[in-house]
């Protein structure tokens, strides 16, 4: 099982290399465009307003499309305690897998040929769990919430409330989610769609809520409010506010993309 779990940077490393012999003088009639964008979020806690952690993101895209992702979480100096790969063969319904040298949390989900396996492990001491999970329509896991509200937004912004069917690792099956446009709002100057993701039924009630801000004009997200996929020491989510700044979106290369997966991650001190 570790070995399957530590071979995701591997194969994603695989994949860049691929797409870099492609991109060669010899097959440049057939090569594919591929491109990198990244930028940053910082992380702070929702109430308090004290620093968590940065996101730092590099996302690949080929001929337009995104296919992969990395974040590499960071501490306030810079140093790297967590990382996310994803690779999105489905834009809603990525595989993906999340390490926090941290605490030992490890979560994701990954195919296995005509098998999806879900995983999750709370902390270093306890044994991973892992479930199947059906290959359906609709399914959405981890950021394929964006394409999501993307894919969405006509009808969002219309007023409707619709289901989103969202995969909870630590649970090792999907939840329901009621998601529906809040309000329109500004975020330093920015106009922005304010949009609510509350898990339906009678947890709806007690559950805390996710609200996502979008960039109103170019659909960018811009703030996320509510639990974090990172724990905290007495392994409870953190309950964030993440602030992704749109000036801070620059283009990326393949080095960018290969420094976040080969940094070695620690614990913050």
């Amino acid at each position: 099982m570790e070995r399957q779990f530590d071979s995701w940077p591997a194969r994603m490393l695989s994949c860049i290399c691929a797409a870099a012999a492609l991109a060669s003088p010899i097959r440049a009639a057939a090569a594919p465009l591929d491109s990198y964008l990244t930028y940053g979020g910082t992380a702070t806690a929702a109430r308090s307003g004290e620093f968590l952690y940065h996101e730092n993101h590099v996302l690949h895209y080929r001929d337009g499309k995104l296919i992969g992702r990395v974040v590499l979480y960071t501490c306030s100096d810079g140093a790297a305690f967590a990382r996310k790969t994803v690779a999105y063969d489905d834009p809603l319904s990525p595989d993906f897998a999340l390490e926090d040298a941290s605490t030992g949390m490890r979560e994701g989900v990954r195919t296995e040929g005509d098998d999806r396996r879900v995983f999750f492990r709370g902390d270093r001491a306890a044994a991973e769990k892992t479930g199947s999970i059906p290959r359906v329509d609709g399914l959405v896991a981890d950021t394929g919430f964006d394409a999501f509200v993307h894919s969405n937004w006509q009808a969002l912004m219309a007023g409707k409330s619709l289901t989103m069917h969202f995969l909870v690792p630590s649970r090792l099956e999907e939840m329901d989610f009621n998601v529906q446009h809040l309000r329109s709002d500004h975020t330093d100057g920015i106009p922005v769609e304010v949009f609510r993701l509350k898990l339906s039924g009678l947890l709806g009630w007690v559950a805390p809520s996710i609200d996502v801000y979008y960039g109103s004009s170019d659909h960018t997200l811009i703030r996320y409010v509510g639990l974090s996929d990172l724990r905290d020491q007495s392994h409870d989510n953190f309950n964030t506010s993440i602030d992704f700044r749109p000036e801070d979106r620059k283009p990326g290369d393949e080095q960018s993309m290969r420094a976040a997966l080969q940094a070695r991650l620690a614990a913050c001190r």
